[in-house]
C-alpha cells in the first residue's frame, strides 16, 4: 500500500508500546529465570505435586509414579517456555498491530477499540502459559489447562483475534478504495 507523497504512520499512544515493551521484558525475565532457576523451580514443582498424589493419580509405586511425574514435570517446563516465546511474540504484535491501527483507522472509536483489544489480549494471552505452568501442581496438566483456557486464552486470545480480523478488513476495505480511485 502506498500513501499520498508526505503521509507517515503514526504511533500508538504511549502507554500501549511501554505495555508491549514490559511485556517483552517479561519475556526475557521468565527465559533467564527459567534457566537460572531450573533446580528449584522443579523441585517446587515436584515437591507440590507428591503432596497431591490423588490429583495426579500417583499410586505409590516409584516405577508407576516416576513416569506420571516427568511427564507433569515436562509440560510444567513446557508452560513456562511457551510464556516466553509468545510474550516475546505478543508484544512484537502489539507493537506492529496498534500501529498500522493508528495509522489507518480513521474512524477514532474503531481505531481505539482495535488498539485496545490488541493490547490486553496479546498482553494478557501469554500469562495463560504462566497460570497453566501454576497450576498444574496443584491441579494436574488437563484441568490445568482447561482452567487456564477459560480464564485467559479463550478471552484474551478472542480478544487479539477479533482486533487482527478487523484491522484486516479495515486494510483490505482500504486498499479496495484505493483501487477505485
Amino acid at each position: 500500500m502506498t500513501e499520498a507523497p508526505g503521509a507517515t504512520w503514526r504511533l500508538p499512544p504511549g502507554s500501549v508500546l511501554l505495555v508491549a515493551v514490559v511485556l517483552i521484558v517479561c519475556a526475557e525475565v521468565g527465559g533467564a529465570s527459567m534457566a537460572r532457576f531450573k533446580v528449584e523451580l522443579t523441585r517446587w514443582a515436584r515437591s507440590a505435586m507428591l503432596a497431591r498424589p490423588a490429583v495426579h493419580g500417583l499410586v505409590g509405586v516409584r516405577d508407576v509414579d516416576e513416569r506420571i511425574l516427568d511427564e507433569a514435570l515436562v509440560k510444567f517446563d513446557a508452560g513456562l517456555r511457551l510464556f516466553h516465546m509468545h510474550a516475546e511474540g505478543m508484544g512484537l504484535v502489539i507493537i506492529a498491530g496498534t500501529t498500522v491501527a493508528a495509522t489507518l483507522a480513521r474512524s477514532t472509536p474503531a481505531r481505539a477499540a482495535i488498539i485496545a483489544l490488541l493490547t490486553a489480549g496479546g498482553a494478557g494471552y501469554p500469562l495463560g502459559y504462566l497460570v497453566w505452568a501454576g497450576l498444574i501442581p496443584y491441579h494436574g496438566p488437563e484441568k490445568g489447562k482447561a482452567i487456564a483456557e477459560w480464564l485467559v486464552w479463550i478471552p484474551f486470545g478472542g480478544a487479539t483475534i477479533v482486533a487482527l480480523w478487523w484491522l484486516a478488513g479495515l486494510v483490505a476495505w482500504r486498499m479496495t478504495r484505493r483501487g477505485r480511485g
